[in-house]
């Protein structure tokens, strides 16, 4: 996005007015002179005061933690750290699939020339401050994050919560005033590592019973690129068999913002419009500690073990109760 500037010295500065928070500069920086702001500090110190930590875990988790590490293994290392409980923020992206999925069939192309999704926050930022004239296509509906959060804040109103997921941006949506009351704290899979490191957690090394049973098989295909539009299509076709849904993906800023000149000027029309910051979708962002590669194949097994093959079956979520 070209957010980085010199200043009359000569020194790099972040231009606030393009920058969308995507991370990768973290990632490219060969010298490692950007970093973002850490929140382990505020989480371990509400984990030790007593209060009452529920975190919510991005489906691009499944991998990050070794090959031999299972989901179930990584939710009991972040029980042990004093977290009161872990739910997949493929619950959210669930309640994100039948709102889309609604959105588009009510709006596109009646009321709207084309639709694209709300979950990777960096996106929407690329959209609002470059195109801001199309910036009401983008989908209405609540990014998983939030509709995760805001189950766990429903039933357990006092509670804190933490964000675990592989994104930079997740830190500057949490701060945004319709989220702030949902979202407490926000880490990535690198910092959980290093909280398993320093407390002596060995998550393969931890007995496990039982299975998780938070998201459907879609839900938990959010982690990787395609994987959003795959689920609002399907979620589509339940809805209204005989529509004639084609989807496009985006990956990567440049890519992203090159289709949405092409959207602006009417050639995106019909089209539900995928669109990640980072290449490879979430499996890709700044925050993991494997390779896409690696975790793509990891996430494609953990899908395929949900109870639910459509967000409609899964029996956890009410989306009467969900915020818009």
């Amino acid at each position: 996005m070209n957010a980085i500037k010199s200043d009359y010295l000569g020194r790099a500065e972040i231009d606030d007015s393009k920058c969308v928070a995507c991370g990768n500069c973290i990632q490219e920086c060969p010298f490692g002179a950007i970093s973002d702001k850490s929140e382990i500090f505020q989480l371990i110190k509400a984990i030790t005061s007593g209060k009452e930590v529920y975190a919510i875990i991005a489906p691009s988790f499944v991998g990050q933690f070794g090959a031999l590490t299972t989901p179930e293994q990584v939710f009991d290392g972040i029980r042990e750290l004093g977290i009161k409980d872990v739910v997949e923020v493929g619950l959210g992206a669930d309640l994100t699939t039948l709102n889309e999925a609604k959105e588009f069939v009510e709006t596109v192309p009646e009321k709207e020339p084309f639709m694209g999704t709300s979950c990777c926050y960096s996106w929407k930022l690329m959209v609002e401050k470059n195109f801001p004239e199309i910036n009401d296509y983008i989908s209405e509906s609540s990014t998983p994050m939030v509709y995760t959060s805001h189950h766990i804040k429903k039933n357990h109103p006092d509670s804190k919560v933490v964000f675990i997921g592989p994104c930079i941006s997740k830190k500057l949506e949490a701060l945004q005033d319709h989220v702030k009351d949902y979202v407490d704290f926000v880490i990535t899979f690198e910092e959980l590592m290093g909280m398993f490191v320093a407390k002596e957690i060995e998550p393969a090394e931890i007995e496990v019973e039982g299975k998780i049973k938070d998201a459907s098989v879609t839900g938990r295909g959010y982690a990787v690129g395609g994987g959003v539009a795959q689920a609002v299509k399907e979620r589509i076709h339940e809805i209204n068999p005989d529509m004639d849904v084609k989807v496009e993906c985006i990956e990567g800023l440049a890519e992203c913002v090159k289709v949405m000149r092409l959207a602006k000027l009417g050639m995106k029309n019909g089209l539900l419009l995928e669109g990640m910051a980072c290449k490879n979708g979430c499996i890709g962002g700044p925050g993991t500690v494997v390779s896409a590669a690696r975790s793509r194949k990891s996430v494609a097994t953990f899908s395929k073990e949900s109870p639910y093959k459509s967000p409609a079956d899964n029996e956890n979520i009410n989306p009467e109760d969900m915020p818009k």
